[in-house]
Protein backbone atom coordinates (compact mmCIF):
# COMPACT_ATOMS: atom_id res chain seq x y z
CA UNK A 1 0.00 0.00 0.00
CA UNK A 2 3.33 2.37 0.02
CA UNK A 3 3.32 4.86 -2.44
CA UNK A 4 5.70 7.63 -3.60
CA UNK A 5 2.41 9.99 -4.92
CA UNK A 6 2.63 13.45 -2.85
CA UNK A 7 0.64 16.96 -2.84
CA UNK A 8 3.18 19.21 -4.36
CA UNK A 9 3.85 20.83 -1.12
CA UNK A 10 4.63 17.53 0.64
CA UNK A 11 6.38 16.44 -2.43
CA UNK A 12 8.38 19.48 -2.24
CA UNK A 13 9.38 18.90 1.60
CA UNK A 14 10.05 15.28 0.60
CA UNK A 15 12.82 16.31 -1.83
CA UNK A 16 14.29 18.42 0.61
CA UNK A 17 14.52 16.37 3.39
CA UNK A 18 15.80 13.54 1.23
CA UNK A 19 18.58 15.51 -0.25
CA UNK A 20 19.81 16.91 3.40
CA UNK A 21 19.92 13.63 4.68
CA UNK A 22 21.12 11.90 1.66
CA UNK A 23 24.05 14.69 2.21
CA UNK A 24 24.63 13.38 5.93
CA UNK A 25 22.57 15.89 7.65
CA UNK A 26 19.62 15.32 9.91
CA UNK A 27 16.68 17.22 8.53
CA UNK A 28 12.86 17.37 9.98
CA UNK A 29 9.57 18.45 8.80
CA UNK A 30 7.31 20.97 10.87
CA UNK A 31 4.42 19.36 12.64
CA UNK A 32 2.21 17.88 10.14
CA UNK A 33 -1.63 16.60 10.50
CA UNK A 34 -1.76 12.65 10.77
CA UNK A 35 -2.52 12.26 7.41
CA UNK A 36 0.51 14.37 6.10
CA UNK A 37 3.00 12.67 8.70
CA UNK A 38 2.04 9.42 7.51
CA UNK A 39 2.53 10.19 4.05
CA UNK A 40 5.13 12.01 3.96
CA UNK A 41 7.22 9.16 6.33
CA UNK A 42 5.97 6.16 4.22
CA UNK A 43 7.13 8.26 1.02
CA UNK A 44 10.55 8.24 2.62
CA UNK A 45 10.85 5.15 3.54
CA UNK A 46 10.78 4.12 0.15
CA UNK A 47 14.70 5.14 -0.20
CA UNK A 48 17.02 2.81 1.21
CA UNK A 49 19.87 5.00 1.93
CA UNK A 50 18.27 6.90 4.61
CA UNK A 51 16.48 6.50 7.59
CA UNK A 52 13.13 8.09 9.26
CA UNK A 53 11.26 8.63 12.26
CA UNK A 54 8.62 10.85 13.44
CA UNK A 55 7.92 12.19 16.86
CA UNK A 56 4.77 14.19 18.30
CA UNK A 57 7.01 14.20 21.44
CA UNK A 58 4.57 12.14 23.56
CA UNK A 59 2.94 8.59 22.63
CA UNK A 60 -0.58 8.80 20.89
CA UNK A 61 0.28 12.39 19.89
CA UNK A 62 -1.77 13.16 16.75
CA UNK A 63 0.45 15.46 15.52
CA UNK A 64 3.78 14.71 14.25
CA UNK A 65 7.34 15.82 12.98
CA UNK A 66 9.07 13.41 10.74
CA UNK A 67 12.64 13.18 10.48
CA UNK A 68 15.23 12.14 7.89
CA UNK A 69 18.86 10.87 8.60
CA UNK A 70 21.97 9.32 7.30
CA UNK A 71 22.48 5.59 7.91
CA UNK A 72 24.75 5.64 10.62
CA UNK A 73 23.14 7.42 12.94
CA UNK A 74 20.39 4.80 14.81
CA UNK A 75 17.77 7.63 16.35
CA UNK A 76 16.47 10.91 15.90
CA UNK A 77 14.32 12.46 18.43
CA UNK A 78 13.42 16.31 17.45
CA UNK A 79 13.62 18.86 20.21
CA UNK A 80 10.43 19.66 21.66
CA UNK A 81 8.81 21.09 25.00
CA UNK A 82 5.79 21.70 26.28
CA UNK A 83 4.02 24.70 28.14
CA UNK A 84 1.42 25.02 30.47
CA UNK A 85 -1.30 28.04 30.49
CA UNK A 86 -3.38 27.72 33.41
CA UNK A 87 -6.86 28.96 33.31
CA UNK A 88 -7.37 28.53 29.48
CA UNK A 89 -9.59 26.20 28.12
CA UNK A 90 -9.86 27.70 24.24
CA UNK A 91 -7.64 26.04 22.59
CA UNK A 92 -7.94 27.86 19.82
CA UNK A 93 -7.35 31.13 21.42
CA UNK A 94 -4.34 29.69 22.70
CA UNK A 95 -3.08 28.69 19.65
CA UNK A 96 -3.73 32.59 18.38
CA UNK A 97 -2.37 33.80 21.08
CA UNK A 98 0.92 31.76 20.40
CA UNK A 99 0.84 32.73 16.75
CA UNK A 100 0.64 36.71 17.84
CA UNK A 101 4.06 35.30 19.60
CA UNK A 102 5.60 34.93 16.12
CA UNK A 103 4.71 30.81 15.87
CA UNK A 104 3.28 29.28 13.19
CA UNK A 105 1.22 25.87 12.81
CA UNK A 106 4.02 24.07 12.12
CA UNK A 107 5.40 24.77 15.38
CA UNK A 108 2.60 23.59 17.43
CA UNK A 109 2.47 20.00 17.76
CA UNK A 110 -0.47 18.96 20.25
CA UNK A 111 -2.91 20.22 22.61
CA UNK A 112 -3.75 18.71 25.92
CA UNK A 113 -6.85 19.55 28.07
CA UNK A 114 -6.67 19.75 31.91
CA UNK A 115 -9.46 20.94 34.53
CA UNK A 116 -7.65 23.72 34.95
CA UNK A 117 -5.59 24.70 31.71
CA UNK A 118 -4.46 23.84 28.32
CA UNK A 119 -1.00 22.44 27.76
CA UNK A 120 0.98 22.67 24.06
CA UNK A 121 3.59 20.57 22.80
CA UNK A 122 6.07 23.04 20.53
CA UNK A 123 9.89 23.06 19.06
CA UNK A 124 11.69 24.00 21.84
CA UNK A 125 13.55 26.60 19.90
CA UNK A 126 10.07 28.83 20.31
CA UNK A 127 10.10 28.29 23.66
CA UNK A 128 11.61 31.71 24.99
CA UNK A 129 9.06 33.82 22.87
CA UNK A 130 6.37 31.45 24.30
CA UNK A 131 7.43 32.10 28.09
CA UNK A 132 7.01 36.13 27.18
CA UNK A 133 3.48 35.73 26.25
CA UNK A 134 1.55 37.60 29.01
CA UNK A 135 -2.02 37.49 27.67
CA UNK A 136 -4.82 35.08 25.73
CA UNK A 137 -7.81 36.69 24.09
CA UNK A 138 -6.96 39.56 26.32
CA UNK A 139 -7.07 37.78 29.67
CA UNK A 140 -3.90 38.06 31.31
CA UNK A 141 -1.76 34.53 31.96
CA UNK A 142 1.09 32.86 33.43
CA UNK A 143 2.90 30.78 30.81
CA UNK A 144 5.31 28.10 32.24
CA UNK A 145 7.41 24.89 30.63
CA UNK A 146 6.20 21.62 31.67
CA UNK A 147 8.18 18.39 31.85
CA UNK A 148 6.65 16.14 28.54
CA UNK A 149 6.64 12.98 30.57
CA UNK A 150 4.41 14.23 32.57
CA UNK A 151 1.90 14.60 29.37
CA UNK A 152 2.55 11.07 28.21
CA UNK A 153 -0.17 8.54 29.11
CA UNK A 154 2.47 5.90 27.75
CA UNK A 155 -0.35 4.65 25.39
CA UNK A 156 2.32 3.23 23.28
CA UNK A 157 2.71 -0.64 22.92
CA UNK A 158 3.41 -3.88 20.84
CA UNK A 159 0.92 -6.61 19.86
CA UNK A 160 1.64 -10.41 18.75
CA UNK A 161 -1.46 -11.60 17.15
CA UNK A 162 -2.58 -13.77 14.90
CA UNK A 163 -5.23 -12.24 12.07
CA UNK A 164 -7.09 -14.17 9.04
CA UNK A 165 -6.23 -11.38 6.93
CA UNK A 166 -4.04 -8.32 6.49
CA UNK A 167 -7.09 -6.16 5.28
CA UNK A 168 -7.55 -2.78 7.45
CA UNK A 169 -10.55 -3.50 9.03
CA UNK A 170 -9.46 -6.93 10.53
CA UNK A 171 -6.15 -5.10 11.86
CA UNK A 172 -7.49 -2.45 12.63
CA UNK A 173 -9.76 -4.35 15.14
CA UNK A 174 -7.72 -6.24 16.13
CA UNK A 175 -5.28 -3.24 17.09
CA UNK A 176 -7.71 -1.26 18.89
CA UNK A 177 -9.62 -3.95 20.29
CA UNK A 178 -13.13 -3.05 18.61
CA UNK A 179 -15.43 -5.48 16.42
CA UNK A 180 -14.57 -5.42 12.59
CA UNK A 181 -17.62 -4.22 12.13
CA UNK A 182 -17.50 -1.45 14.00
CA UNK A 183 -13.80 -0.60 12.37
CA UNK A 184 -15.24 -0.98 8.95
CA UNK A 185 -17.89 1.49 9.22
CA UNK A 186 -14.72 3.94 10.57
CA UNK A 187 -12.93 2.92 7.28
CA UNK A 188 -16.64 3.95 5.02
CA UNK A 189 -17.40 6.60 6.64
CA UNK A 190 -13.35 8.27 5.78
CA UNK A 191 -12.36 8.09 8.99
CA UNK A 192 -9.24 5.30 8.41
CA UNK A 193 -5.94 6.17 6.08
CA UNK A 194 -3.11 3.99 5.33
CA UNK A 195 0.34 5.84 4.97
CA UNK A 196 -1.99 8.93 4.82
CA UNK A 197 -4.62 8.00 2.08
CA UNK A 198 -8.00 6.84 2.75
CA UNK A 199 -8.49 2.77 3.25
CA UNK A 200 -10.75 1.39 0.63
CA UNK A 201 -13.40 -1.54 2.06
CA UNK A 202 -11.00 -4.01 0.62
CA UNK A 203 -7.84 -2.29 1.75
CA UNK A 204 -4.87 -3.99 3.12
CA UNK A 205 -1.28 -3.32 4.05
CA UNK A 206 2.50 -4.55 4.16
CA UNK A 207 5.17 -4.32 6.20
CA UNK A 208 5.85 -1.00 7.21
CA UNK A 209 2.28 0.49 6.49
CA UNK A 210 0.93 2.87 9.17
CA UNK A 211 -3.01 2.88 9.42
CA UNK A 212 -4.50 5.50 11.37
CA UNK A 213 -7.66 5.62 12.44
CA UNK A 214 -9.52 9.18 13.46
CA UNK A 215 -10.14 9.18 17.15
CA UNK A 216 -8.63 5.84 18.26
CA UNK A 217 -5.26 6.29 17.23
CA UNK A 218 -2.74 4.37 14.74
CA UNK A 219 -1.03 1.02 14.46
CA UNK A 220 1.91 0.23 12.03
CA UNK A 221 2.54 -3.18 10.77
CA UNK A 222 5.99 -4.08 11.79
CA UNK A 223 6.46 -7.81 10.88
CA UNK A 224 4.86 -11.02 9.46
CA UNK A 225 5.99 -13.81 11.63
CA UNK A 226 4.69 -16.88 10.13
CA UNK A 227 1.37 -18.84 9.70
CA UNK A 228 -0.64 -20.87 11.89
CA UNK A 229 -1.48 -24.54 10.69
CA UNK A 230 -5.12 -23.29 9.49
CA UNK A 231 -3.13 -20.21 7.41
CA UNK A 232 -3.71 -17.38 9.73
CA UNK A 233 -1.36 -14.82 9.84
CA UNK A 234 1.05 -14.04 12.56
CA UNK A 235 1.60 -10.34 12.81
CA UNK A 236 3.39 -7.99 15.02
CA UNK A 237 1.72 -4.56 15.35
CA UNK A 238 2.68 -1.49 17.16
CA UNK A 239 0.16 1.29 18.49
CA UNK A 240 -0.57 4.05 19.82
CA UNK A 241 -3.79 5.04 21.33
CA UNK A 242 -5.16 8.42 20.70
CA UNK A 243 -4.86 10.55 23.58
Amino acid sequence: MSTNVLEPQLASLRTTLLKQAQGGRVASSPFLDPDEAASLEASLRLDDDIRVSSSGGISGARRRIVSAFPQHIPEVTPALVAIYVADVHDDDLLRGALRQAGLDEGDLGDVISHDDGLSVILVKNKLASVLEVERVAGQPVTVSEVELSLLDTKSGKDLHVVVPSLRVDVLGAKAFQVSRSYFSKGVAGGNVSVNGKPAGKSSSANVGDEIYADGLGRVRLVALEGTTKKGNQKVHLQIERSR
